[in-house]
């Protein structure tokens, strides 16, 4: 007698007691259901600041040394960095590889690149010697910095890396001060699916 068979006679032993007991189902399986973990999305502690779109403020790029970039189909990801500063370059090839993911999911955002590197020259050389390093755009010059992190709201002395997430309407509505963690994906697919 095979277990399934066994089974079957003891449930009818126990209804016969009169007990309630369910017929089996047939196929006689059983199948165990975990329920998924949703990722943890944590707006409020990945933004330095961040703003509903009602009251984010405006989006204006800083005078650039070349053509400044059409207007985003969707949100824009604005990592300023610089070719001297360690943490920004720490996180150059992992951000690069969170831009891949973001296309391969499908996820209507662009992540951009600005240099606050005096020439470019420097960050020429810099890509030379780290062939990774995305393309991207650099400020007009070093006066232009702080003027323009005064007009986006932050100070004029910030340290980088500065992350900034605009929505297709370009309104600032994320400023991350410091590194960024590829385990911070799920909260900016969450910022971004938020709207």
């Amino acid at each position: 007698m095979n277990a399934r068979s066994l089974c079957s006679l003891v449930l009818l032993a126990l209804a016969c007691d009169g007990g309630d007991v369910p017929a089996p189902k047939p196929g006689g399986g059983r199948v165990d259901a975990v329920v998924a973990k949703a990722p943890k999305i944590d707006i409020e502690g990945f933004c330095d600041t961040h703003a509903p779109a009602a009251s984010a403020r405006a989006m204006v790029m800083p005078e650039l040394a070349g053509a400044a970039p059409a207007k985003a189909g969707g949100w824009r990801w604005i990592n300023v960095w610089a070719t001297w500063c360690k943490p920004c370059v720490q996180e150059l090839p992992m951000l690069a590889g969170l831009r891949e993911r973001f296309a391969a999911d499908h996820l209507p955002i662009e992540l951009m690149f600005l240099s606050v590197d005096a020439d470019d020259a420097t960050v020429a050389s810099f890509r030379k010697a780290h062939p990774g390093t995305p393309e991207g755009l650099r400020i007009k010059d070093e006066s232009v910095l702080g003027p323009w992190l005064k007009s986006i709201g932050l100070d004029e002395n910030s340290a980088l890396p500065i992350h900034l997430f605009v929505d297709a309407e370009q309104r600032i509505r994320c400023v991350r001060m410091g590194e960024v963690e590829a385990s911070h994906y799920d909260t900016v697919r969450g910022l971004v699916q938020a709207g």
